[in-house]
């Protein structure tokens, strides 16, 4: 008895432990959780979240809010001695506004930061206060006088009695209470928002899936039997894997959020594979005798496909990112699930019950069969012209891989229409950049003024970076020294500020831990080059400024550093990935069909999608974000699971047929199959079109295009290249008994 044939015997019984397995792996999976933190994108020891973490320390953290808000009546002017002062009735609300957010567990009241606050402890003077008006314009004032701002730090997530989430909820309503047009800005809440949507897409692009794909199913195969069967593998897939992670102590994180879509998609295209192979031997043969061929057909191909597929989810595993190495690891798992569930539940699924009928046909199926006959035809007729035409395209879209550009953006991951993005422009066109990060280094025990000057020409330094284009604002200590009356030393003065702005000093200067920064804020609706180009230009000054200075300890890093960094050390693992996809699956396909020659072949049709998506992607300019970085790999690792097939089918065919008539059978045979595999792909993938998650929506829409790509790969040039690179020979018997009806 082959292992095949226990399959079919021990079929019913090995659904209901499919069915106990899963039912008992669902509460387990409902305690998977979602790791919303910056710091999980990087490995404990990555310089910048060390830097991060000790300006954390040293200067309560950088997580800062901004609520801002048009206020037309703001500043007024004493006639008298020209003083500017805050217009009472803006003055109280923006104390009243204060209070409130001050109350919203997570916010650090005593860092909060607003001009009534400074503006109380300065002295009436007019130059006093013009100047500390003009310390905040584009901070707390909007250059047009009509805007102002609070800025909120919040408390390190260790510290904070409420999860964060819950706090920045807060602070929105509570300011849209206040004032319907006031913006909330600021890198925690692009990060917040942009785990929220990730979450809550997950969810729903999970059941869009199912409902797609599950209505594809029953129009193809017309009958409710082979939808429920494919849908009860994902299931279990999907909930065994996140069961699984449970028990590994993982958590989903941004990338791997989309598990379960990706785990619905890979399950439907190999089913699809199964019912049509089944469905032309039920022609001639009972369910049973159907499946055995089935089973005794598919189980290397799909085997390998499998095989495969891990191997470009798990060539992500190379990353430096954190969620990327964990989703490649989650996707390894799940498609080891997959293959599992699909050898429990399969042969149920085709055998089991009285009077199993056999799956329809889909209602353009006829005209897909002579499409793909004329396409056969067309490709032994003019095999120079077709192969011609994939090697233009090639041609054209190859430069591009030396192109692409990174994606710094992070507005960009959002929706026009969402209000993270609105708040973004309010602020940045009314006050100044939403972008925070700082320039930090070791001070003397005691400031002697000679400190002080040359914090002062560093920060002038700074400030001259503007002259070079650069979009740079600059918070320094010595800004607020050096407002009038400047009299006596910068270090009396200091002591003076110290008196009167203890939390101004506090916020720029800690002397217990020896340590002073200067904060920055920059545009975060800028380019990925601008972005780049001001973070080096910034090091290079500081650097420049300290040299020789070994005790310095001098750093530039912040949230504003990692953002920026973040999709850029995704290109460059993109290239190693693909390397390492490519080494696995050359590997795979030399041991799955014992021929290097295979093997190679194999290569090029999935190959082909990705230098044409990707490449075109650079030559368009089109910059990469985390969605479309992972592209190459995970397209490379489902687009070889149909070229499996193909060649299965024709070198099975070889056996008793010549290499011409053999990629006839393949093409009408495994041909159908693929197309209708590839159709459940690209339908699966461009549901996330609809997320709200901008990297999501390129990361659906490019792996749909990948998967047409493949199909061209797998349908024209592959088979040409079987045509060339295929010995012609013929087998000398048939072997009727396992031999698939021909088409």
């Amino acid at each position: 008895m082959t292992e095949m044939s226990v399959l079919i015997r021990f079929r019913n019984l090995l659904l209901l432990l499919t069915v106990i397995l899963t039912v008992a792996a669902i509460p387990v999976a409902q305690q998977l959780t979602f790791d919303q933190t910056i710091e999980s994108f990087f490995a404990p020891d990555n310089p910048d979240i060390r830097l991060l973490s000790r300006s954390r320390k040293e200067f309560g953290g950088d997580e800062f809010v901004i609520v801002a808000w048009p206020e037309p009546e703001l500043l007024t002017t004493d006639d008298e001695r020209g003083v500017p002062e805050l217009n009472e009735a803006a003055a109280a609300r923006i104390l009243e506004l204060a209070q409130k957010l001050d109350a919203i567990p997570g916010i650090n009241p005593n860092q909060t930061r607003h001009l009534v606050k400074f503006l109380e402890n300065t002295p009436k003077s007019r130059n006093t206060r013009s100047a500390l008006l003009k310390l905040f314009e584009g901070v707390l004032l909007g250059k047009d006088g009509q805007t102002t701002a609070i800025v909120l730090q919040l408390r390190p997530a260790d510290q904070s009695p409420e999860p964060r989430s819950t706090t920045l909820q807060a602070i929105r309503a509570t300011a849209g209470e206040f004032d319907s047009g006031a913006a909330v800005a600021g890198e925690p809440v692009q990060i917040h928002d942009m785990f929220e949507m990730v979450e809550n897409d997950g969810h729903i692009l999970y059941l869009f899936s199912l409902i797609v794909l599950s209505a594809m199913l029953v129009v193809i195969f017309r009958g409710i039997r082979w939808m429920a069967g494919a849908i009860g593998i994902v299931m279990a897939a999907v909930m065994c894997t996140r069961a699984s992670l449970v028990l590994a102590g993982a958590q989903l994180s941004m990338v791997s959020s989309m598990l379960n879509s990706l785990v619905t998609v890979i399950a439907v295209a190999t089913v699809m594979h199964v019912i049509v192979t089944y469905r032309e031997y039920r022609r001639n043969s009972d369910s049973e005798a159907a499946t055995l061929a089935t089973l005794k057909e598919l189980w290397l191909p799909i085997f390998w496909s499998m095989v495969t597929t891990a191997v470009g989810f798990s060539s992500l595993m190379i990353s430096d990112i954190i969620p990327v190495q964990s989703f490649a690891l989650m996707m390894t798992v799940a498609t080891g699930m997959v293959l599992l569930f699909l050898m429990t539940v399969t042969p149920a699924l085709l055998a089991s019950g009285h009077n199993v009928r056999i799956p329809g046909r889909a209602p353009l199926e006829d005209q897909l069969d002579r499409t793909l006959t004329r396409a056969a035809r067309a490709i032994e007729v003019h095999p120079f012209w077709s192969g011609s035409i994939c090697l233009v395209i090639m041609l054209f879209s190859a430069p591009g891989l030396l192109m692409l550009t990174v994606e710094t953006d992070f507005s960009r991951n959002f929706r026009e229409s969402s209000p993270i993005v609105k708040s973004l422009k309010f602020v940045e066109t009314h006050l100044g950049g939403a972008g925070t990060w700082e320039v930090a280094f070791n001070v003397p025990e005691q400031l002697p003024e000679e400190f002080l000057k040359s914090t002062k020409q560093l920060t002038e330094s700074l400030e001259r970076l503007t002259d070079e284009g650069l979009e740079l604002d600059v918070l320094s200590l010595n800004d607020a020294v050096d407002m009038p009356p400047r009299l006596g030393s910068m270090t009396s003065r200091l002591e003076r500020l110290q008196r009167r702005q203890s939390d101004l000093v506090n916020s720029f200067y800690n002397p217990a831990e020896r340590r002073m920064r200067i904060v920055l804020r920059s545009r975060e609706q800028q380019s990925a080059d601008a972005k780049i180009a001001q973070i080096e230009r910034v090091r290079a000054v500081v650097q420049e400024h300290f040299a020789g200075q070994t005790d310095a300890e001098a750093t530039a890093s912040g949230l504003y550093v990692l953002l920026a960094h973040l999709i850029e050390s995704l290109l460059q693992d993109q290239l190693k990935s693909f390397l390492i996809t490519t080494s696995g699956i050359l590997l795979s396909m030399t041991i799955a069909f014992r021929s290097l020659r295979l093997g190679l072949i194999s290569l090029f049709p999935n190959i082909f999608p990705v230098v044409l998506v990707i490449g075109t992607l650079g030559v368009l300019g089109i910059p990469i974000n985390i969605g479309t970085a992972m592209i190459a790999s995970v397209s490379m690792g489902l687009t070889v699971d149909s070229t499996i097939h193909y060649i299965t089918a024709f070198e099975r065919a070889r056996r008793i047929h010549t290499v011409q008539e053999s990629l006839k059978i393949a093409h009408g045979g495994a041909g159908r199959a693929v197309v209708l595999a590839y159709l459940a792909l690209v339908a699966g993938f461009l549901v996330l079109t609809v997320s709200a998650f901008i990297p999501l929506v390129y990361f659906g829409a490019l792996l749909s295009l990948s998967m047409v790509g493949g199909l061209v790969g797998d349908l024209i040039l592959l088979p040409l290249m079987l045509r060339w690179l295929t010995p012609a020979r013929h087998a000398a018997v048939r072997d009727s008994s396992t031999q698939k009806p021909e088409q």
